[in-house]
């Protein structure tokens, strides 16, 4: 698949990186050879957007829980994947494109007209579900996609079948759970009152996520301007080596992808380096971000001091203060789970030690 752009799209669109900003091209996390620097979009070939979307798929409407949270929209796919849209005067940036399950291209084109830089926080199939459909409206001239933006050694290749089919299984139980658990606290404590259900999942056969390659690579500390808003994009490895994280200065924001999350950490899996885990929670930590948004889990927001208190427990697990036991994880993956002052971190579990 070939990355196309024009030099009109590249003129039109470099009013993205603001003057003075960290240059993709010459950073230390800079583009590789034969990488372009300014948004272009991906054309999607017909047959892999076809399979992209399962049969029987949910309709946008039904399956997206989208809520205004001040400075950003949550489009989150309850109990799977939230993503962010943040939109400037003149510009919008769309952080995680989702499962792919339901068409989140409608909800954006909803939300808004300007142009849209889609950005993944990591390779994660969950995290890159939609592209297919986000690049098919910009063709069909419902939505304008200024490209697909991620980590310079992201691979977004093709998501294997095996793995989506598990995922379908288990996630199945998980709502089935999800939704016996609601109606006992609906009917007595009211814990979960205002958070978002998780939806029945549809017809998943088909269900398939194709590679869909980045065409701007985005480098530490590189800012981003919307139009009278600057984000600037953080490099945070642990979770996955590409991980990136979104920071806005102005609103003391930060949109975390898996860097951050309200329930378990997944330090678990090949790629996740606890020790970078560890450095990259304590560099956001140290921002003194006021809320984060994170990617997953149904309570979408956390105050800013969760950030700092995910950074002690990942000191804590670092230095083998925690006493871990043995656990698994949602999708029913071995781990020890460590806790530390109410964060959980899952490390690994075959490694022959606690950590």
């Amino acid at each position: 698949m070939q990355v196309q752009t024009t030099s009109s799209c590249v003129e039109a669109m470099s009013g993205w990186y603001p003057a003075g900003s960290a240059d993709v091209s010459s950073s230390g996390a800079g583009t590789p050879r034969g990488h372009r620097t300014h948004p272009a979009v991906i054309p999607e070939p017909e047959d892999q957007i076809a399979m992209s979307r399962p049969a029987g798929h949910a309709r946008a409407a039904d399956w997206f829980d989208v809520r205004d949270l001040g400075g950003g929209q949550l489009i989150a796919e309850p109990g799977h994947v939230n993503s962010y849209l943040l939109t400037g005067r003149e510009r919008a940036l769309l952080i995680d494109s989702g499962m792919g399950i339901a068409p989140i291209s409608e909800i954006v084109a909803d939300l808004t007209t300007l142009p849209v830089l889609v950005v993944s926080t990591h390779a994660h199939a969950d995290h890159r579900g939609g592209h297919a459909d986000l690049a098919r409206a910009h063709r069909e001239g419902r939505l304008e996609v200024a490209g697909f933006a991620a980590h310079p050694s992201s691979q977004l290749v093709e998501v294997d079948a095996a793995f989506l089919a598990r995922y379908a299984r288990v996630m199945r139980e998980v709502v089935a759970e999800h939704h016996t658990l609601r109606e006992i606290d609906d009917q007595s404590f009211f814990a979960l009152a205002g958070l978002p259900r998780m939806r029945d999942l549809p017809d998943l056969r088909r269900w398939q996520i194709p590679a869909t390659p980045a065409s701007v690579p985005l480098a530490d500390r590189q800012r981003i301007d919307l139009g009278g808003r600057i984000v600037t994009i953080l490099h945070t490895p642990g979770h996955a080596p590409d991980a990136l994280s979104v920071w806005e200065e102005a609103t003391g924001t930060l949109v975390t992808g898996d860097t951050v999350l309200s329930a378990a950490h997944w330090l678990h899996g090949s790629e996740a380096d606890l020790t970078a885990f560890a450095a990259s929670t304590a560099r956001l930590a140290a921002l003194g971000a006021q809320r984060a948004l994170v990617a997953h889990n149904l309570r979408p927001e956390m105050p800013g001091t969760h950030v700092r208190n995910v950074a002690a427990a990942a000191e804590a697990v670092l230095d083998g203060v925690t006493r871990p036991v043995p656990g698994r994880d949602l999708l029913g993956g071995r781990a020890w789970r460590h806790e530390h002052d109410g964060v959980v971190i899952l490390t690994d579990a075959t490694s022959g030690g606690p950590r």
